[in-house]
């Protein structure tokens, strides 16, 4: 087993990405070894001929010691993939975050009552609207709301929450100092003050960049029983979360209640099939529902 400082080390390494760095992981399982300072971790990767990598290991130990102690002013939470707390339902998924940094309520992520909602960061004022009311209603129905923390529907969503003091878990495609939008940092910490979460496998200190943002939304799918889709065309991140979304089999809704600029029935061809039409509380309900079900269907076929 690999301690998370290590793991983090790991990830510092140039040239040396999550997926290579979750096989190497896995042989050092397989073989048992127990492999407690990096310079052994480093050494192994050479033995195994893993690319021709560099190791300035001196430049890794002070930008990991930056990170760590971070984490430890920022009381930000470090769980990794050998813990305890790490979720179940991203340890269930092929491309899993080694290593997940949380500010705030660790134990929700655990929890098997989040439903996601997602769209568009410009959405029309009705979508807005729409958003922030299915948040509202769902948190009132006790369900914990997973979004993505950006402009437009996510911040409706996390409002929306709020406004009955619900809990959400926000996943960010940054570091926790560095959340973008910037502006957002009142509701940050509206979301820590209710008893959520900020979530993101990116250190304090990283930027977001493009690929990140895609890389967040499959976490938001993993997260969540279900996910609902307010606004969103066929490009964008609404339709990555979608796409993550049917590769994890989570059942995904779509509200005709916002002004659509597409039609549905084109939309259909991009979220796939047994779409469930959420266009009143009842449908909503019922939505929630079949969610729950698909997660006791899983514990009862264990």
């Amino acid at each position: 087993m690999v301690s998370n400082e290590n793991i983090i080390r790991l990830q510092l390494v140039n040239g040396l990405g999550r997926k290579t760095i979750s096989k190497i992981l896995s042989y050092i399982d397989s073989q048992n070894m127990e492999l407690n300072d990096f310079s052994s971790i480093v050494k192994l990767i050479k033995s195994l001929g893993v690319k021709k990598l560099k190791f300035d290991l001196e430049k890794i130990e002070e930008e990991s010691s930056k990170i760590f102690e971070l984490c430890r002013k920022s009381k930000i939470n470090v769980v990794g993939i050998y813990d305890e707390e790490y979720p179940d339902k991203l340890r269930a998924i092929e491309d899993k975050p080694l290593i997940l940094y949380v500010d705030g309520n660790l134990k929700i992520l655990n929890d098997y009552n989040n439903i996601a909602i997602v769209g568009t960061r410009k959405p029309s004022q009705k979508g807005y609207e729409v958003s922030s009311i299915l948040a509202e209603r769902l948190a009132e129905e006790e369900c914990c709301v997973v979004s993505g923390f950006a402009t437009g529907c996510d911040e409706a969503a996390h409002r929306g929450c709020l406004s009955t003091k619900g809990k959400t878990i926000a996943v960010i495609p940054s570091g926790h100092h560095c959340i973008y939008p910037k502006g957002n940092k009142t509701l940050y910490n509206m979301i820590l003050l209710n008893n959520g979460a900020i979530v993101s496998e990116l250190p304090p200190n990283a930027k977001a960049e493009m690929h990140t943002f895609i890389e967040r939304n499959r976490i938001i799918a993993a997260l969540s029983e279900g996910i609902i889709v307010i606004e969103g065309g066929k490009k964008g991140g609404t339709s990555h979360t979608v796409r993550f979304a049917n590769t994890y089999n989570k059942p995904v809704a779509y509200t005709s209640m916002a002004d659509i600029s597409t039609d549905f029935s084109q939309e259909k061809s991009v979220y796939q099939e047994n779409i469930d039409i959420i266009n009143s509380f009842d449908s909503l309900e019922k939505f929630k529902e079949k969610s729950f079900e698909k997660v006791l269907d899983k514990v009862y076929s264990m």
